[in-house]
């Protein structure tokens, strides 16, 4: 079905097309819960069965089982076909994209992106070892380094922490042995060509290492970091075939269930503060690359939180950095708050040494940007000065612009005014004017056009609904946990799953993460097509009736592997009566002795149902 456009094409058009947005410009959507509500548009009714998941960017309707992706959406209710629709969105996205059929060149670079994740997932394993095995001088030094800044062993392990060795191929040899081509070195960026003899070395040489993770637990690059005064500080991996420092977040795989639960995601500068915040017990805290926030990044978290906390240093670099991260995050409908340092500090020296509860009350006690920015403004005004209170109140009109809520605009107008001497309806006027003209932009024209009929999931008669509903089981896991899809693809290797569209769906995601390509539920539903788009949401939107705690793969398999013997002893009763029919002795004693096996197995005769 993607065949016109590459994945990455279409990852990039699903990525900037937030499927409430876009769902909000044919439909009246209405918040409840953690979902979006409102009335279906693809059949007629009157009470609201019609819900989108801004986290899972899926849409479902339980009155016509209506459902799918953002492309799903535009397909349906526009009546295109699916090049169209990632058209249509990639104009209203403002992205300019290419038609281009994948070629022989990007199925290769798909096969050396599987290449460097190997690559990056072997050097994290050297760095480690290096930097908990070593004797040699500069481990010691790099180990007591990082307990100075409170990172023990268990810490160093659990962020797999590591160290590159001071020197120049100790990597190259490493990886070398283990089968990784100098190619792959280069192209990854864990190595470097020497122009003069064409030698590779070692790209970095005596860092403390953190090796960052996407939220699949794929290694695609690596911040290094001098411990030892040596220059620059930072080191980071370069652009690759799968590292973009715009486009992924520090700690987000350990920090994404703790954004998605609570709705709230805590964003820093460094390494180091996300490895102190853990600590200090915050758990849904991420850093940036060494950039300022990007769109993409903003976009990234907004798939889990829809509040962002900002715990910048509180001088006058961290507040224009604060600025700039608002207006990013604004821009994609986060709701952003701002949790300012004392001075002196940034977040792994106040998590140090002023400790957890300091911590926690600093981040409960964030305000919204605007308040944030006008008692900064207010701060540095000189209320004696005609000139600087001028000044003053431009920029708060400019704060209070981006305000949404009225009654809070209503509010800081009054103490504003109050303070700087301002007629109040003068500033409101200049408020106002600054509204509209953010507010005047084209609106991309709805047009409803005839809507497709709903195609019934096929489903299987031949398995039971405990069968059918375990296999759902295993497919929610995979979807969701990187490390459970590995498990479950050597669990059901040999012995796939028997039902349909299960097993359809859980080869497009064992695929997907083999390759080490993104998959969640809003690309499944490209991958699967549009017959199973309603199916796939349902499935994503019915989690909360299955067990994803820890444990639940065992439990899973275990439950899996019981049913399938189930499923072979009503196989076995019906080949003991087709033997019996023809006289066969040995294989009706081997049918038995196959029947006895399975039921000590079991523990007891359970009936297949």
């Amino acid at each position: 079905m993607t065949a016109r456009y590459k994945d990455e094409t279409v990852a990039r058009v699903r990525d900037a097309s937030d499927i409430v947005q876009v769902v909000s410009e044919y439909v009246q959507l209405k918040k409840v819960g953690n979902r979006f509500v409102g009335l279906c548009p693809f059949h007629s009714e009157r009470t609201p069965s019609f819900s989108v998941s801004k986290d899972r960017q899926l849409f479902y309707c339980f009155g016509c089982h209506a459902g799918g992706n953002v492309f799903s959406f535009v397909m349906r209710i526009e009546g295109l076909t699916f090049p169209e629709a990632v058209e249509r969105l990639a104009a209203r996205a403002g992205l300019d994209i290419s038609s281009d059929l994948e070629t022989e060149e990007d199925r290769a670079a798909r096969e050396r992106r599987q290449r460097a994740f190997e690559a990056n997932q072997l050097a994290m394993a050297y760095y480690c070892h290096v930097l908990n095995r070593s004797t040699s001088a500069q481990a010691r030094a790099a180990r007591d380094y990082l307990l100075g800044r409170g990172i023990d062993r268990a810490v160093a392990e659990r962020f797999n922490i590591g160290l590159t060795p001071a020197g120049w191929d100790g990597l190259v040899k490493a990886l070398s042995a283990k089968g990784i081509s100098r190619e792959t070195l280069v192209e990854c960026g864990l190595a470097l060509v020497d122009d003069g003899s064409g030698r590779i070395f070692d790209r970095f040489r005596n860092r403390v290492m953190f090796p960052i993770i996407n939220v699949w637990g794929r290694v695609i690059g690596f911040g290094g970091r001098s411990y030892d005064g040596t220059n620059p500080k930072y080191l980071n991996s370069p652009e690759s075939l799968v590292f973009s420092k715009r486009r992924n977040l520090y700690g987000l795989n350990l920090a994404a269930d703790s954004i998605k639960s609570s709705g709230r995601a805590i964003l820093v500068e460094g390494y180091i503060d996300v490895v102190s915040l853990m600590k200090a017990g915050v758990p849904n805290v991420v850093a940036t690359l060494g950039t300022a926030l990007t769109v993409e990044q903003a976009r990234l978290i907004a798939r889990y939180a829809s509040e962002l906390v900002l715990f910048y240093d509180g001088d006058d670099a961290g507040f224009a950095a604060t600025a700039k991260a608002v207006e990013v995050a604004q821009s994609v409908g986060l709701a952003v708050r701002v949790a300012p340092l004392p001075g002196g500090h940034d977040p792994d020296s106040f998590a140090r040494q002023e400790g957890p509860e300091a911590v926690k009350a600093l981040l409960d006690d964030a305000e919204p940007f605007a308040s944030y920015r006008i008692r900064r403004i207010l701060q540095g005004t000189d209320l004696s000065s005609i000139e600087s209170r001028v000044k003053a109140a431009d920029q708060v009109a400019e704060t209070l612009a981006s305000v949404s809520d009225d009654v809070e605009r209503a509010e800081y107008l009054r103490e504003v005014c109050e303070k700087l001497g301002v007629d109040p309806q003068v500033l409101s006027a200049a408020v106002r004017r600054l509204v509209a003209a953010a507010r005047d932009r084209q609106r991309v024209p709805s047009v409803r056009l005839k809507r497709e009929a709903f195609r019934p999931v096929d489903s299987s008669p031949l398995a039971s609904k405990a069968y059918f509903e375990v296999e759902r089981w295993l497919l929610l896991l995979a979807l969701t946990d990187a490390e459970a899809a590995a498990r479950i693809a050597d669990a059901v290797g040999e012995n796939p799953l028997s039902t349909s569209p299960n097993a359809k769906l859980m080869d497009i995601v064992l695929q997907a993460r083999s390759e080490g390509k993104h998959i969640d539920a809003a690309s499944l539903v490209d991958a699967a097509g549009p017959e199973l788009a309603g199916y796939v949401s349902e499935l994503v939107g019915s989690e909360d009736a299955f067990d994803l705690d820890e444990g639940a793969v065992d439990r899973a398999l275990d439950l899996l592997r019981r049913r399938r013997m189930q499923v072979r002893l009503a196989e076995i009763d019906a080949e003991i009566k087709q033997a019996e029919s023809a006289g066969a002795v040995e294989r009706i004693k081997a049918l038995l002795k196959e029947q006895v096996e399975l039921r000590q197995a079991l523990g007891r005769d359970i009936a297949l149902y």
